[in-house]
């Protein structure tokens, strides 16, 4: 346990957030909620912390993870470009481009014939995201387009109509070593005006390059729900394994990696407890937050 591990637990300090990473987190490497993992939230959410589900995935594919857990909290999605209220679909918060931006980040995509997914927030009966046309062509991306089969939205001229506010999260599909050579070409171009992550679902083949409004992080969510509800950052814990997790992971009172996360992530952390197919999180719940 890290010296501001202790310190925090020495000061009694009392956690009212408990925000959770999905992948890699709350699900082990089978994509499955274990059941002592699945009572350890139960038993912080009856101790009066309020679980926050945290995640790269989009409103359509995360609501599923909250229902098993019982959870009627609000979803922190897209990398935390998006906070959804599962009880009303209500859009709590959103990092959306604005129309200049948008067209920035595309111009860039275009230019290195990068096929792309744009996701728009919409109700759950309507589509998750647009595409110019399926297939494209590119067996990565295409595996990724036949998984959701249904939920895209195929317009050629999508990118001519360009609505500011309604796009907020840009993904290209493909090997890792070509997605990190396109974050390189984003960033150096668009510099902090957007925040990038590259990164691998195991649902999926290919890697994708993930961006984002500068403003968008799992960290500016929560933070975002915690006004609201009254709390302040020392107040949060937050759990997670991967890149998009190190913003909530440094920025909460008390920052938590799974012991398979990356060295980068684990550095980051306060604490590190065990990996997600060994119950990491219930120990870390068991034997810390709630000891």
């Amino acid at each position: 346990m890290t010296e501001r591990d202790t310190q925090h637990r020495s000061t009694q300090v009392p956690f009212r957030i408990l925000a959770l990473d999905v992948d890699g987190t709350l699900l082990d490497s089978n994509g499955a909620l274990r059941p002592r993992t699945a009572e350890a939230v139960a038993r912080a959410a009856r101790a009066g912390i309020r679980p926050v589900l945290c995640t790269g995935r989009r409103y359509r594919r995360a609501r599923p993870v909250a229902e098993q857990l019982g959870l009627n909290a609000p979803l922190v999605c897209n990398s935390g470009a998006l906070v959804k209220d599962p009880a009303n679909h209500a859009t709590l918060w959103r990092a959306a481009f604005d129309a200049d931006l948008l067209a920035a980040v595309l111009a860039v995509f275009r230019d290195h014939d990068e096929p792309i997914v744009s996701f728009t927030d919409r109700t759950p009966d309507d589509f998750d995201f647009v595409v110019a046309q399926t297939p494209m062509g590119r067996p990565l991306f295409d595996d990724y387009l036949s998984q959701n089969e249904g939920h895209a939205h195929v317009d050629p001229l999508w990118t001519e109509t360009l609505e500011g506010g309604r796009h907020f999260h840009i993904c290209a599909i493909g090997d890792r070593p070509d997605m990190l050579a396109l974050e390189t070409i984003v960033v150096d171009t668009l510099g902090a005006r957007v925040r990038t992550f590259v990164q691998k679902s195991p649902r999926y083949l290919g890697t994708m390059c993930e961006v984002l409004h500068r403003d968008a992080s799992k960290w500016s969510a929560i933070l975002h729900l915690a006004e609201l509800w009254g709390i302040q950052p020392s107040e949060i814990c937050a759990v997670g394994d991967d890149m998009n997790d190190i913003p909530m992971i440094e920025g909460a009172g008390l920052g938590v990696a799974m012991g398979h996360a990356p060295e980068v992530v684990r550095s980051a952390a306060d604490h590190v407890t065990a990996d997600h197919d060994n119950d990491g999180v219930a120990r870390f719940v068991e034997e810390v937050l709630l000891a």
